[in-house]
């Protein structure tokens, strides 16, 4: 029975799909008995895959915790919309039939126009801004003014909006500090290069006469999950093929 490299185009896995095939890889080849694991030349490519794979896995989680970036937007508008939700509550009263409704918002106008334009300062800044205005009508009488116009609510929506920003934002600004930064395109690149070069050294060698037992074992464990891989990649194409086909 002659022996293959099962074929596989690498290049098409997606990042993450990628990162699966290395860490598949090193887990199966993990299994090897050390008795086989002779060969320096063999062990110095797994070291240097290994080492390289981990750097890629760290680049990859960089890139989830990017992706933070559209939550923490979303986060932003939310509370945004809760403050113009109280804007808007507390402009309506300005011209209540009820004295006291009339009253009531007058006050607590006095205190908002001291945060005006809150959705145009920066993250930060906002931040600090609205926990400042929470704190300011929590105060004196303000609070039996919000009560007059039923304007808790929004100031409660409008605090709970600003802590669930803050704590994602937080979070985020820690990771960033203590996070070294990844050019996943690049390390890919290098990594993918790396296996390339690994699994046609793996595949020459078991061909070779006298090949040490290592190789063989090697290239059915590549192998496997290098069908596994091309066996998805091909049910992905078929069924972008059957989308594109044209209807009878």
């Amino acid at each position: 029975m002659s022996l293959k490299l099962e074929p596989l185009s690498a290049s098409v896995l997606t990042n993450m799909e990628f990162g699966q095939l290395m860490n598949r890889h090193e887990s199966d080849l993990a299994t090897i008995a050390s008795a086989l694991l002779t060969v320096a030349s063999y062990n110095n490519y797994r070291d240097q895959i290994n080492a390289k794979s981990a750097i890629y896995q760290a680049g990859l989680t960089q890139v989830q915790k990017n992706e933070e970036t559209e939550r923490i937007a979303l986060l932003d508008e939310t509370r945004d919309k809760a403050v113009e939700a109280f804007s808007r509550a507390l402009k309506l009263y300005e011209i209540s039939d009820i004295p006291a409704e009339v009253e009531a918002s007058r006050i607590i106008g006095i205190v908002f126009k001291q945060f005006k334009n809150l959705a145009k300062l920066n993250y930060e800044a906002e931040s600090i801004s609205i926990d400042q205005l929470v704190r300011d009508l929590d105060e004196g009488n303000y609070p039996q003014y919000l009560d007059t116009l039923n304007m808790g609510k929004y100031i409660t929506r409008m605090n709970n909006a600003n802590q669930d920003f803050k704590a994602l934002f937080g979070d985020r600004m820690v990771v960033e500090a203590s996070t070294e930064t990844y050019n996943v395109k690049v390390i890919r690149k290098e990594l993918q290069d790396l296996y390339n070069d690994f699994t046609d050294y793996v595949f020459a060698m078991a061909k070779t006469i006298d090949a040490p037992p290592l190789f063989g074992v090697a290239l059915d464990l590549l192998n496997t999950a290098r069908k596994y891989y091309a066996d998805m990649l091909a049910r992905r194409q078929g069924v972008a093929d059957a989308k594109d086909k044209p209807a009878a």
